[in-house]
């Protein structure tokens, strides 16, 4: 809650890049993209709790995700090929 965002986002990034190079495999695309949106809901409903009042949206979340960006979800590892 207190870490600043710089900070958070490269932790988040360590662990989100260890979950999707474990998962990453094929026909699991649907499942690493549906937890990585989940994992962006709940940052920004952190960083919402950060104040009194809910300022962040969506739109605000985009212009911070510019600047301070997640790793996007990929398939490292083809098993058919």
């Amino acid at each position: 809650m207190h870490t600043e965002i710089g900070d958070l986002i490269k932790q988040i990034n360590a662990k989100l890049a260890g979950h999707y190079r474990y998962y990453g495999v094929t026909d699991n695309s649907n499942g690493i993209h549906a937890f990585g949106y989940r994992i962006r809901r709940k940052i920004l409903e952190v960083l919402n709790r950060r104040s009194q009042k809910n300022s962040l949206t969506w739109e605000g979340f985009a212009k911070l995700e510019e600047r301070f960006p997640l790793v996007n979800a990929r398939i490292y590892v083809n098993i058919y090929g």
